[in-house]
């Protein structure tokens, strides 16, 4: 709603931050590319709509999202928080002024999301796309260290930095739908089976309304939802949205079902749900360069795998990493793109030698 945010423009929050463009929207927020009037920065500003601030669900989200970012703080790959507050301004509602207070983050100012390349994908180059999917993982990694687990990823919600001046680089953003797994859970137990984030690309658990509050199975869902973005990078679009039409039908009404009821039918439906993923992954597949292919598609075929469980790490070299880390993907993205350079180098020099 561009016209709903068109209101602020100009405004000035807390006497520093003059709100000069419309970035985007959303759930229950604006974004704005604003002047800190103080330090003549350009920084990017979140504003609670007026809508969501009349429900506590998303208000508490919104304070949530700055509490996490703040404690994050140090995290390379996570977007930092600069500042946050509340402060009153005018908008003009049907030409009339009516002062209204508002609560807002201040964060740094991305150059572009990633979705934004997605449309732009075939024009970057592979081992781009690797480096920043690096990002991706170390950023979730850095969370999950830190006792945090996103539970919304997606390329929509990763932000990128340095895109003129040098390699881009990825951060995790819009953390309203986080949580803190130190924290008891926010909100009533009821709602959690059906996860927290975006439906489109929600892992198969959350379809199925068999989430949960555990910070394990919260962690394998995020690892899907990474896999997912590795699969948008390459694809366009999440594999949720590419293996739900062809099984979803088989989830209508799980909601009124008891939990045991649906974990039955999950395991009854888990081997034509791999199946179903395993035909999404040919299209990955055809995506990928032959050199990496294989490596590729078996990194977001685990990632992504329809049981939680099979996410886990596979090698045994992997297993002496942290039980909580993503290290083991961070290694196995670092094997791809040595091989990609290996490839491509080789190649080179059998070029430089025909031509001599």
């Amino acid at each position: 709603m561009a016209g709903a945010a068109d209101a602020y423009l100009n405004e000035t929050l807390a006497g520093r931050y003059r709100l000069v463009s419309h970035l985007a929207d959303g759930g229950f927020s604006h974004v704005f590319k604003t002047a800190d009037q103080r330090s003549g920065a350009r920084v990017a500003v979140k504003v609670l709509k007026p809508d969501a601030a009349v429900h506590p669900e998303s208000a508490v989200e919104f304070d949530h999202e700055g509490e996490l970012l703040e404690a994050l703080g140090k995290s390379r790959n996570v977007v930092s928080l600069l500042d946050s507050g509340s402060s009153i301004v005018t908008v003009t509602v049907k030409g009339a002024p009516l002062p209204m207070p508002v609560s807002f983050h201040v964060m740094e100012l991305a150059d572009a999301a990633l979705n934004e390349l997605l449309p732009l994908r075939h024009e970057v180059d592979w081992a781009d796309k690797l480096r920043l999917f690096r990002d991706v993982v170390a950023g979730i990694h850095q969370m999950h260290g830190k006792g945090v687990v996103h539970r919304d990823l997606k390329a929509a919600n990763v932000l990128l930095f340095g895109t003129e001046t040098r390699r881009p680089i990825a951060k995790i953003s819009d953390l309203g739908r986080s949580r803190d797994l130190s924290r008891p859970p926010r909100f009533d137990l009821d709602i959690y089976p059906a996860g927290r984030g975006d439906r489109s690309h929600a892992p198969p658990e959350h379809l199925w309304h068999l989430g949960s509050v555990d910070g394990t199975a919260l962690r394998r869902a995020d690892v899907y939802m990474l896999g997912s973005v590795l699969y948008e990078i390459a694809t366009g679009q999440s594999i949720t949205s590419m293996t739900v039409p062809y099984w979803g039908s088989h989830i209508r009404g799980v909601g009124s079902m008891s939990r045991q009821d649906r974990e039955e039918r999950f395991r009854a439906e888990a081997r034509h749900m791999a199946e179903v993923h395993e035909a999404a992954l040919g299209v990955l597949a055809d995506e990928t360069p032959p050199e990496i292919r294989r490596l590729v598609v078996d990194l977001v075929r685990q990632m992504c795998h329809p049981v939680p469980v099979r996410r886990e790490r596979r090698f045994r070299a992997e297993r002496n990493t942290p039980a909580w880390g993503l290290e083991w993907a961070i290694r196995r993205v670092d094997i791809i793109i040595k091989n990609l350079e290996h490839h491509r180098a080789v190649k080179a020099t059998a070029i430089r030698r025909q031509r001599t």
